[in-house]
């Protein structure tokens, strides 16, 4: 029998040996490499840090927390990394919310589950095999001159040369395969299950402690005509409310905007053009790095001491004064738009207004956030396609143009992107199968002898060719083909940016997984069968050194994503780096950077992350990492650092630089729990595979029933774990603030009950002082809510990031309320100088807004803007 991994290393006339000895300098020249550009990215993002800290730390400007302002880090070179580890949980829930939370949750998951394996591969594992095979990993990417070498003396030696005599099928030292298979397996199943129960108990404390309008709201989808009649959300309220599932607090009805949508897109186009014409007019002065002052754009020259001896500024009034009449006039169409809607109802006439037609789609806000709960868990009505309920997502979250789509329209749509992601896979496809090629010199001679030669006089550019350059092409593809699926998922039809972050993800990981890992495979041992086509009995061998070869590819991509792109990833290479530094050596800067709008969004807006783009590859290599536990302990430990790395650049990027303003409430959990399992059962087929390829038909046998344990394990998931990732208990809402002590399982019966009865009376009190209900008109100010219809002030206080970010917010199409705001001039923070044309008196009377200057009808401004953090 061929034991086709565990060869004899240490035979000089082993055939193998050169190759072994060319992995060995792949994997050197690549640690060496990544090494290099991690650490000279670190130091340079690290100098960086302290000479720009409003660009790489950029939350810290925008928003000051309800409970504590954003810690700011220490401006030493280094220090700022023990603060940063220092953050607590808490703290990310408080800064970032529980999406990052999720997220970093699973990177944290990641470094204790791999920590554990590498603890067990590095002190038993591994030795134990040195000792049988003279391997210290089972891929023949021999680290034994690389680390053991050193204090492995010639006993050891001899031993490896020499292993005893099995009588058995297979040799003894097998059974330490099944054995760490089930050990290996055990512990993912107990920390994943361990951060599943954190995460779920989290979610219910937080979403529990909330009562925003997002959280009391229901969406409710094919609302029959009868229900629609007149055109009065009246009925539907009374229809609802005779159901018993609770009080409707008010009726959104939904219509086809389109004419005022086509309005307002005229309309912003105008305001841009007019926005460049009077940065270019009256320049720019621009202070966005003094660390003492929030970052400033404002016109060098004043705009109403015109000078009409200058041409330029004569030729570009005029310009301005003709944008300015087309403007004037849009606003009054708008206006027109706007007026004809009833507030008070939340209707628009459709007598008088046929363009808007009313759509069977409606959000209906409860009394309270146990009320929605239970509705969005009740079937309404018994036929199919009506009166479907699911909670609404967040105000900002939705996509409103998408409303107008037809269930057709939304099937057409669906199916269209299918093809054409099918066809994207096909083309890929294509372009990993000469990839995967690059990772076997013998293949590339047998295509190309000519270059098979060139390559081979020099061991650098075998190097090169073979170890580095296909997991750069690898993350070259993963880094741009998201973005295309992202761009796919925005025209599917979905309503919320959280669905098509959602079904990025989704789309994402599926072509990473079965694109760029299993075709990665399928079509390494393809080529290489018809390469070989003369000799058909190698097909098997062929088939099982795939995954080995695969290894040292799998051990350069961890080592470039973690040790390298990591570090990379602080650098913000898209957003500042290449602005601040490339783009000024080139003058690509004043080509991006044309308006006071374009630097608050580069220098004064946290970017969003987008969990679709940046998820489904981490997940990848998660699996990865899993399949060749057992086998590989370069990668288990590569792996290990991945996570580490990982985990903390993340955090770093989630509470200072990035937002995530999509309303997951931390859906992305199940998942990513789907996707482990999958990992799960493939590193059990695979080891039962390599077994059963090595004749151990009895251990592989044994691994066998691992699979089927995880499919239990899965459904057991899907059936009692699921329902908590979707809803929120409403014993959890009626306790949110006493939410350790009543739901500690720890804790005994009688136990419990004796604890929270002492403290019953103030967890009453606290629910009533802290969880009044608040309406559609209430405000919440400085820790509190405001309530203008009884001008009273509550002692309720906001509870969460999210909360906070939906206070101001309500289910009114925004265009229909959106201000109409004028061109932009300058900003200062939240501050914006803009031109207003023909103010009333009325308007002058707001009080966050200061007139700075008039001409004629032309008022220059100076006005707060209540947006969120990410605007």
């Amino acid at each position: 029998m061929i034991s086709i991994f565990d060869g004899d290393s240490k035979n000089p006339e082993n055939p193998n040996l050169a190759l072994r000895q060319g992995q060995l300098r792949v994997f050197k020249t690549q640690l060496v490499l990544c090494l290099w550009i991690g650490m000279s990215s670190f130091l340079l993002f690290c100098i960086l840090r302290r000479k720009w800290p409003h660009m790489y730390a950029v939350r810290t400007l925008r928003r000051n927390n309800f409970k504590n302002n954003l810690k700011s880090l220490p401006t030493d070179l280094l220090n700022w990394v023990v603060t940063l580890y220092k953050i607590t949980d808490d703290e990310v829930l408080e800064f970032s919310g529980l999406d990052a939370y999720v997220f970093l949750s699973f990177f944290k998951m990641g470094v204790k589950i791999f920590s554990l394996l590498s603890i067990l591969d590095i002190f038993i594992l591994s030795p134990y095999r040195y000792y049988y095979t003279g391997n210290y990993d089972k891929d023949n990417i021999t680290w034994s001159a690389f680390l053991v070498s050193s204090f492995m003396n010639t006993e050891s030696s001899h031993l490896a040369q020499d292993p005893p005599d099995f009588s058995d099928d297979f040799p003894n030292y097998f059974w330490c395969y099944p054995i760490f298979t089930y050990l290996f397996s055990i512990i993912v199943y107990v920390k994943l299950f361990d951060y599943t129960k954190l995460v779920l108990k989290i979610r219910q404390k937080y979403l529990a402690s909330q009562n925003s309008i997002t959280d009391r709201t229901i969406r409710l989808d094919g609302i029959p005509k009868r229900l629609l009649r007149k055109n009065d959300p009246s009925i539907l309220k009374k229809f609802i409310e005779e159901l018993q599932i609770g009080k409707v607090m008010d009726v959104k009805l939904i219509y086809d905007f389109t004419p005022l949508e086509n309005l307002f897109n005229e309309r912003n186009l105008l305001i841009n053009n007019l926005e460049k014409l009077y940065s270019k007019t009256y320049e720019l002065k621009i202070d966005l790095y003094n660390q003492t002052k929030t970052p400033t754009v404002i016109t060098k020259n004043s705009i109403h001491n015109n000078d009409n001896s200058n041409k330029k500024i004569v030729k570009n009034r005029n310009k301005i004064n003709d944008l300015s009449i087309k403007l004037i006039e849009i606003n009054n169409k708008i206006k027109d738009y706007q007026n004809k809607f009833d507030s008070k109802t939340s209707t628009v006439n459709i007598e008088e207004n046929p363009e808007f037609k009313i759509l069977p789609t409606a959000f209906i806000t409860m009394d309270s956030v146990a009320s929605a709960q239970m509705a969005a868990q009740t079937v309404l009505d018994p036929r199919v396609y009506k009166l479907m309920v699911s909670l609404a997502p967040a105000a900002k979250d939705i996509k409103w143009k998408n409303f107008r789509l037809t269930y057709y329209q939304k099937l057409f749509k669906a199916y269209l992107i299918t093809i054409l992601i099918i066809f994207s896979y096909i083309f890929v496809s294509f372009l990993v199968t000469p990839l995967s090629s690059l990772l076997d010199l013998k293949t590339i001679s047998k295509i190309w002898p000519e270059l098979g030669d060139l390559i081979k006089k020099s061991k650098w550019l075998t190097t090169f060719v073979t170890g580095i350059l296909p997991p750069f092409l690898f993350s070259l593809l993963n880094i741009l083909l998201p973005y295309f699926y992202k761009f796919l998922s925005k025209y599917q039809g979905y309503s919320s940016n959280s669905d098509i972050e959602l079904s990025t993800l989704l789309k994402n990981f599926f072509f990473i997984f079965f694109n760029l890992f299993l075709v990665f495979i399928v079509s390494g041992t393809i080529w290489d069968y018809i390469s070989s086509i003369s000799d058909t009995t190698k097909l098997a061998y062929q088939l099982a050194t795939s995954l080995k070869k695969l290894s040292l590819f799998y051990v350069d991509l961890i080592l470039l994503q973690g040790l390298a792109m990591f570090p990379v990833k602080l650098l913000q290479i898209g957003d500042f780096f290449i602005l601040n530094i490339i783009g000024k050596l080139l003058f690509l800067k004043n080509l991006i950077l044309r308006t006071p709008r374009d630097y608050r969004f580069y220098y004064y807006t946290p970017p969003i992350f987008d969990f679709g783009i940046h998820l489904p590859q981490h997940i990848l290599i998660f699996i990865i990492i899993l399949i060749y536990s057992v086998v590989s302990t370069k990668i288990v430990t590569s792996g290990l650092v991945y996570f580490i790395l990982g985990f903390f650049v993340y955090k770093y990027q989630l509470i200072y630089c990035f937002v995530h303003p999509p309303h997951s409430t931390g859906k992305v959990w199940p998942m990513i729990f789907r996707r482990l399992m999958l990992g799960l059962g493939i590193f059990q087929i695979f080891m039962c595979g390599t077994l059963a390829l090595e004749g151990a038909i009895l251990l592989a046998i044994l691994c066998t029933p691992l699979v089927f344990v995880t499919l239990i394990v899965a459904w057991n998931y899907e059936r009692y774990y699921l329902p908590l990732n979707t809803f929120i208990a409403l014993k959890a809402i009626h306790n949110p603030y006493n939410f350790d002590l009543e739901f500690d399982d720890d804790n005994d019966d009688i136990l419990s009950v004796s604890k929270n009865s002492s403290s019953s009376a103030i967890a009453e009190e606290d629910e009533e002082e802290l969880i009044t209900p608040y309406n559609d008109e209430t405000s919440l100010i400085d820790n509190q809510v405001i309530d203008y219809n009884s001008n009273s002030t509550t002692k309720r206080r906001v509870s969460t990031i999210d909360e906070e970010r939906e206070q101001f917010t309500d289910y009114t199409y925004p265009y229909l309320i959106d201000p109409l705001n004028g061109p932009w001039i300058g900003f200062e923070g939240d501050y914006i100088s803009m031109v207003e044309y023909n103010l009333n008196q009325q308007d002058l009377e707001d009080g966050d807004m200061s007139v700075l200057s008039t001409f004629e009808d032309e008022f220059i401004l100076r006005k707060k803007l209540k947006v969120p953090e990410w605007e």
